[in-house]
């Protein structure tokens, strides 16, 4: 018992504990969709599942939120890891939010997969509150009056650091945006029905469907500034760029996440001003995206003895460490496959888009929403596995494995989109499954890691356990 006692405390009591046991909760919900996805069931000669409409929908949106809150609390371990928050503060945001993104999960999967009981989505509800709270605390936190400028090297107005208001303005936003979302919620059945956006893109749309519309996009577009704010902090990364790249981080949270809120009154100016906002925030993590190269090449040099490492030697040091390199290519790979793509979209909408039938155009949507998504996980599975001080050849093809199988997926999925409604896409299909298959074995491979190494008496997890 005292064996077991000690690992339960390392799972739920440690940093390093919590992030391997919501990166371990992410992976088993995966495990357990996988049995109801169509290749699957194509292989195993199972029909598709034949659902009414409603009943489609409402399990969508169950899945998504026992996917994405579980996400939200492993940014928000990792703020704490990173970011300094008074001890007791911290303590009470991990206790909160552990329970809070267990129950949202169960709540959420029990009630879209066995049996719609109200009791199961009232446990969603109770899930979602405890993690909205424990947001609440972290925001308390992150106010920018506890931590000094600790160096003239970062951006700072006056002794405040900027990166922390960045901090600070990214979880008020994410908090005002959740309301939003709530909002909406709270009149489901009372007026509204559950709608997924890309269902209705082509629809006038009523208040609670924008109030939907604005609160996907922004909750996902402010979980990116997070991580990349996560990056920042990480790799401690200062100087010129720095400078530059936090006041563009805030003006551009400010102004995407204003222009989404606006969706619901002012819908066409809305875009216009969620476009300014994301070219700021564009901007700045491309600067980030440079300081951080920059940053890893001087690192692996220095470790190697090269002073003035030639230009070969920059790319060895690079790519060196997959886990150092793969957040900034990450980045850099998310241009060709969904931001350009998207922009193109939004210039071509009416010429060509809008031309093509209903399930073309939903199908670059849907498309969209996903490689953005899945590439922020993979930048966090970095994040993640670089904390828990993955090592040797593990380390390699875990970076490798996640980098390489899933950049091959976001490739093909962009080609899946776009390809003319009558083209032939069989090709596509392998690419993605292949793609698909080396990340998830890559993730796998860590899972096990980790467990292998919970089961030795004195693993790397017990040096993570205080001594008290």
């Amino acid at each position: 018992m005292p064996a077991l006692a000690r690992r339960l405390r390392y799972l739920f009591a440690t940093p390093a504990g919590n992030l391997l046991t919501v990166t371990a909760w992410e992976a088993l919900i995966v495990a357990f969709l996988s049995t109801f996805s169509a290749p699957l069931r194509a292989l195993l000669g199972i029909p598709p599942a034949d659902l009414p409409e409603a009943l489609r929908v409402g399990r969508i949106i169950m899945v998504y939120h026992s996917l994405s809150v579980p996400f939200v609390a492993a940014v928000a371990y990792l703020t704490l890891d990173l970011v300094p928050v008074p001890a007791e503060l911290a303590r009470s945001v991990r206790r909160i939010i552990t329970p809070g993104y267990m129950l949202t999960s169960i709540g959420a999967l029990g009630f879209a997969y066995f049996g719609r009981n109200w009791l199961l989505h009232g446990i969603f509800l109770l899930g979602l509150s405890l993690v909205f709270y424990a947001g609440v605390l972290l925001a308390d936190g992150l106010w920018p009056g506890k931590e000094r400028l600790s160096s003239p090297d970062y951006a700072g107005w006056g002794n405040i650091s900027l990166e922390r208001l960045a901090f600070f303005v990214t979880a008020a936003a994410l908090l005002i945006s959740a309301i939003i979302g709530a909002g909406a919620g709270s009149f489901f059945g009372n007026g509204f029905r559950a709608v997924l956006a890309e269902d209705i893109v082509r629809q006038e749309h009523n208040l609670g469907e924008l109030a939907v519309i604005a609160h996907l996009h922004i909750m996902l577009a402010l979980i990116d500034v997070a991580i990349l704010l996560l990056i920042v902090r990480r790799f401690d990364l200062k100087g010129r760029l720095h400078k530059i790249a936090m006041p563009l981080t805030i003006a551009g949270t400010v102004v995407l996440s204003i222009g989404a809120w606006s969706v619901m009154l002012w819908e066409g100016i809305a875009h216009k001003v969620i476009y300014v906002g994301s070219t700021l925030l564009l901007f700045a993590a491309l600067l980030m995206t440079i300081a951080g190269i920059g940053a890893v090449i001087r690192a692996h040099s220095a470790a190697r003895g090269w002073r003035r490492p030639t230009a070969g030697q920059r790319l060895r040091a690079l790519l060196a460490d997959p886990l150092h390199f793969g957040p900034f290519f990450q980045m850099i790979w998310l241009q060709p496959v969904m931001v350009f793509p998207g922009l193109y979209t939004a210039v071509k909408l009416d010429e060509i888009y809008r031309a093509w039938p209903f399930e073309a155009e939903r199908r670059i949507l849907v498309g969209h929403w996903h490689i953005l998504a899945t590439l922020s996980a993979t930048i966090m599975l970095l994040l993640v596995a670089d904390r828990l001080r993955l090592a040797g050849r593990l380390r390699q093809w875990v970076g490798w494995g996640t980098i390489i199988g899933s950049d091959l997926a976001f490739a093909a999925g962009v080609f899946y989109e776009y390809l003319p409604p009558a083209a032939d896409r069989s090709w596509v299909t392998p690419l993605l499954d292949v793609g698909l298959g080396v990340a998830l074995l890559a993730l796998a491979a860590f899972m096990v890691s980790r467990l292998i190494d919970l089961f030795r008496p004195q693993g790397q997890w017990a040096e993570e356990l205080p001594e008290s």
